[in-house]
């Protein structure tokens, strides 16, 4: 309540100081001597008030221009920032969910590859000890063939089996 109550005296004192202020400019002698001239002379008065008034409508219109101009500047500014802003999030998030879902992909194929590759090696460890286990008693080991013979001795043999075979034919 005390808080309303000095606004309230505040506001009463205000209007006391513009009322004084108001009969003070009143109570001026060049006032007075202007109210008194507009009386005497009311189409003068009328052509001197129209005169300073269109002279200053172009004033006030440009001052109107230009408010309006920098309040739509700025609002346009600030609705064309947002929406940039807007428009960089939104295409941030776009590229940072697909890098996440590229890793994701990236990390499941790794994943995948890895498991594959170890339990394979593992399944196929596994089948050849049972096939070596399973086949042990019954394979039979061949030796290998041995062809250490070099091709000259080999055609020497050859010829002599060719002379033996004509001999006895001679005979």
């Amino acid at each position: 309540m005390m808080g309303s109550e000095s606004v309230g005296t505040s506001l009463q004192e205000l209007r006391n100081s513009t009322q004084d202020l108001v009969q003070r400019v009143y109570r001026s002698q060049q006032v007075q001597q202007s109210i008194q001239y507009a009386n005497e002379n009311p189409v003068w008065t009328l052509f001197l008030t129209l005169v300073v008034a269109m002279g200053t409508m172009p004033f006030l219109m440009f001052l109107f221009f230009v408010l309006g101009s920098l309040i739509f500047t700025f609002s346009g500014f600030l609705v064309l920032e947002g929406f940039l802003l807007t428009a960089a999030c939104l295409v941030l998030a776009g590229v940072l969910s697909g890098a996440a879902f590229v890793a994701i992909l990236l990390t499941l194929t790794v994943s995948a590859s890895w498991f594959v590759v170890c339990h394979g090696h593992e399944m196929f460890t596994t089948v050849k000890s049972r096939l070596q286990d399973h086949f042990q008693g019954t394979a039979v080991t061949v030796a290998p063939a041995k062809d250490n013979v070099e091709p000259n001795q080999d055609k020497e043999k050859h010829e002599e089996e060719k002379e033996k075979e004509e001999l006895p034919n001679a005979a």
